[in-house]
């Protein structure tokens, strides 16, 4: 590779190069654009030190005047306010042009004066090894590698290499050699192209790709992609997943996307277009609705007509500020319940120049079962939460029993506090509002039952789909949760029927008895001991024959049986109660 002539390109150009150097070594590195005021920063590093670089285009001993623009980013950056806090470990100067003594002198003495460490001054040695380093950058921004690389990802994505299998080869079943090709394009294609890996995921096409189709793909996206695309012409199906490089990769050359639609004034499909512009919400508009053009990565983009869209938001938070927690408070300000809850994102919409209009936080526990969504809506100076409750079909009933049971409670008069997963809760409360009773309270009785069940089998006990089993075992579950809390539950009946026991008085009145005490559920019958039934009746027939054998059949006075777990001293006294066996 020839030495890079430096002085025949823009300031631009350079502090773009720059800036992917830098960020080639430092993944993390964040270029600040100046349309705002830079504070001083070109690119700034905060990893295990903070590195702030300065960046200039100077390929020749500086002029007063040039030393006068290299002081006045020294300044702003001791000076802007947004930058204040900022504890710098190593400030650099950039430029393609090495220092004399003299001009180290004069930079060390002035930036030193202001506060910060003794300057670094990257000239055009650094530079120059940068560029041998990162050649790729170098041809992509100074050497008119850019259109080269877009047709390489162009002719991959769009399957052009697929036509090349000869029938031979697949008669042999020999596809190792294509194999080989392709995964050599696509190694060539992610060390040359400096902002994007790709990768390509080719599968027989049983049909055209459809929304469920797109939908499935989008729920597998591995963490990293930042574009997925399907595609298919009736024999293949070529899914193209994106991953960025850097942070300054993306700000350089971000994907755009320019449409139109037909959404309906008012309709959901211009409803959900209306958030995500002020909010940055998730957005999804049907196919047929959207026309218009992209400039994406690899030779994604291109001009589009009644298409569907779908945006999701990504999120680079950290775990430290993923987590957080939720605390209910009663009307005492007594805390009844917590609830961890991880923050999936937050979005801004579309910045106008004031800024963005709005931001949404999207919250959910660990296994799915609750949403809360924040809103600030900058324009009205209002905030607003909505929660939303998912059915916890398949999931064990521990698991989904805290996020359940911290929705049951999420009501006036009740208030709600957020606060980092550790540490202090602030003392700031939200009131909650009044809610009617909703599908997610029986939800609720059933997972608490079934995870007081869980206690006494082995079996992983899982929330069924309720609309698939039949009502009464729903009660059945109910019950025996009921039971277990300690509660004695009445039966109705006229007649009850024992085995005989010749030992039993003709005078007695007050009659408790045990009976096996068993729940058929979807993972196994579950074997829960005995239940003590009581009643006050008198024999309405002794020594009845049966096909098991004679029974006693009781008159109940009231029509009720009395029924609950045995205490302890009931326990112990098993065998001399005898066993009822049946209503």
């Amino acid at each position: 590779m020839s030495r890079v002539e430096w002085t025949r390109y823009s300031g631009e150009d350079i502090e773009s190069v720059v800036a992917m150097f830098i960020s080639a070594e430092y993944p993390e590195a964040e270029r600040i654009t100046p349309s705002i005021g830079d504070g001083g920063i070109d690119v700034l590093v905060k990893t295990d030190r903070t590195r702030v670089y300065q960046v200039k285009k100077f390929t020749r001993p500086l002029t007063d005047n040039q030393k006068k623009q290299v002081e006045k980013s020294v300044d702003r950056l001791v000076t802007d306010p947004r930058v204040k806090d900022l504890e710098v470990d190593e400030w650099h100067l950039v430029m393609p042009w090495d220092a004399t003594l003299e001009a180290k002198k004069w930079l060390t003495d002035y930036v030193t004066a202001k506060g910060l460490p003794e300057p670094i001054w990257d000239g055009l040695t650094r530079c120059d090894l940068w560029a041998s380093q990162h050649s790729n950058i170098v041809d992509y921004y100074l050497g008119g590698n850019a259109e080269r690389i877009r047709e390489m990802a162009l002719s991959i994505v769009q399957g052009l290499r697929l036509k090349n299998i000869r029938e031979e080869d697949v008669q042999s079943r020999d596809v190792s050699g294509f194999t080989d090709e392709l995964k050599e394009t696509v190694e060539v294609l992610n060390r040359e192209d400096p902002f994007y890996f790709y990768g390509i995921h080719v599968e027989p096409q049983l049909k055209t790709p459809d929304r469920e189709d797109v939908r499935e793909a989008l729920k597998n996206i591995k963490p990293g992609i930042l574009l997925s695309t399907l595609m298919g012409d009736g024999r293949l199906s070529v899914q193209v997943d994106v991953y960025v490089k850097n942070r300054v990769a993306f700000e350089l050359n971000p994907l755009k996307i320019n449409f139109v639609t037909t959404a309906t004034p008012g309709s959901d499909e211009a409803t959900a277009l209306q958030d995500f512009m002020k909010f940055g919400s998730p957005m999804e508009l049907p196919a047929g609705s959207v026309s218009g053009s992209s400039a994406l990565p690899g030779g994604l983009g291109g001009e589009f007509e009644n298409a569907g869209v779908a945006v999701f938001p990504t999120s680079n938070i950290s775990e430290g500020e993923r987590e957080l927690r939720l605390v209910l408070f009663d009307a005492d300000d007594q805390q009844i319940d917590s609830l961890v809850i991880h923050r999936q994102y937050t979005t801004t919409g579309i910045p106008t120049d004031l800024g963005p209009r709005g931001m949404e936080s999207r919250l959910t526990d660990v296994h799915g079962v609750l949403d809360v969504i924040l809103r600030l809506d900058v324009d009205e100076q209002t905030s607003k939460m909505a929660t939303m409750v998912h059915a916890p079909d398949g999931k064990l009933a521990v698991d989904v029993l805290p996020p359940l049971r911290f929705y049951n409670k999420m009501k006036a008069p009740n208030t709600l506090a957020a606060a980092p997963r550790f540490g202090p809760i602030p003392d700031v409360r939200d009131p909650l509002l009044e809610r009617g009773g909703t599908s997610a309270d029986l939800w609720y009785d059933v997972a608490e039952a079934l995870s007081l069940i869980q206690e006494h089998t082995p079996h992983r006990l899982h929330f069924p789909n309720l609309a698939d089993i039949e009502e009464g075992l729903i009660h059945q579950i109910l019950r025996t949760g009921a039971l277990l809390k300690g509660q004695t539950l009445t039966l109705s009946t006229g007649y009850v029927a024992t085995e005989h026991d010749p030992q039993v008085s003709d005078d007695a009145e007050t009659t408790v008895m045990l009976m096996p005490w068993r729940i058929p559920l979807q993972e196994g019958l579950v074997d829960l001991g005995h239940l003590a039934h009581a009643f006050s009746g008198s024999f309405y027939k002794r020594a009845d024959e049966g096909p098991d054998g004679l029974y006693d059949v009781w008159s109940v006075d009231d029509g009720k049986v009395l029924v609950r777990i045995l205490s302890e001293e009931e326990q112990k006294a098993l065998p001399d109660i005898p066993e009822l066996s049946g209503l």
